[in-house]
């Protein structure tokens, strides 16, 4: 009995990796929602799949994703704003049920206003990292733990 053991090393790190830029806004905004059980509060019956052109509070310029105004929707459920298509400028999904954790540094570079305000997310979030163009982020009243890095301590706290 022989066995062959075959390794296989590649030049090129990006070799396996899936180019954001090459989805279109359509996929990319589905894979946002993924994990949102009640996806019906924005895009109607999700086995149909309507165009995003179609969803409730999703703003189109030049037939790119500009705005996402899901406030107040209700949502629950899992984002995965590391999906989000690069030409989101705002986005607010305010006072729903959504959960996990939030990675910043996965936002889009054109991203300027941000608001999850009273959500369910947890973990900690890392704000040195953000789009260069961030102008507001708001985060109150969800589960974050920990302190933003280069914070000061508490005044009659401890870290």
């Amino acid at each position: 009995m022989r066995f062959e053991l075959l390794f296989l090393n590649t030049v090129d790190p990006s070799l396996g990796r899936v180019d954001h830029d090459s989805f279109s806004h359509q996929t990319l905004m589905e894979m946002v929602i993924e994990g949102i059980t009640n996806k019906e509060k924005v895009c109607g019956d999700f086995a149909e799949a309507k165009d995003i052109e179609e969803w409730k509070g999703v703003e189109i310029e030049d037939g790119k994703v500009a705005e996402i105004d899901w406030d107040h929707f209700d949502m629950e459920g899992s984002l995965h704003l590391e999906w989000l298509p690069s030409s989101v400028r705002k986005c607010t999904m305010f006072q729903s049920r959504l959960t996990g954790t939030l990675d910043l540094a996965s936002l889009p570079i054109s991203m300027k206003e941000l608001d999850l305000g009273f959500n369910a997310f947890t973990g900690s979030i890392d704000l040195e990292r953000l789009p260069e163009r961030m102008e507001s982020i708001s985060v109150f009243k969800n589960k974050l733990s920990g302190r933003p890095d280069g914070w000061p301590p508490l005044r009659g706290g401890s870290d």
